[in-house]
């Protein structure tokens, strides 16, 4: 269990510094404006989704209890989960510092819904 734990938490300090790096880098502003070279959420998605379907199926093998399976795809959901708010969250402080910016690219940002053409 605690190397679970550890595994666990060393995926989600994975997933917050590539978000972080991709934030900074400018790949996500590019992923908007549609200049796609790869597509990262295809890669993304596979990746996550491997790694639940490893899981369970070594632990399938490897573990006699239906609890322990539960867990850990518990466990796996919430890694995906929290790798997918972790994206969400780093655009808002994004967005919070750069409001200027923001307003310059989308200058219905902010509006009431009535006034947005």
């Amino acid at each position: 269990m605690v190397l679970g734990s550890i595994l666990f938490a060393s995926l989600l300090l994975i997933m917050n510094l590539m978000n972080i790096r991709l934030l900074y880098s400018g790949t996500y502003s590019r992923l908007q404006k549609g200049e796609k070279a790869v597509n990262l959420s295809l890669i993304a998605s596979a990746s996550g989704l491997g790694y639940v379907l490893a899981q369970l199926i070594l632990s399938s093998f490897f573990v006699e209890s239906v609890k322990n399976l539960m867990i850990i795809g518990v466990f796996s959901i919430l890694s995906v989960a929290t790798a997918h708010f972790s994206t969400s969250i780093h655009k808002y402080f994004y967005i919070r510092r750069n409001i200027e910016k923001v307003k310059q690219v989308y200058p219905q940002f902010g509006l009431p819904k009535k006034l947005r053409t």
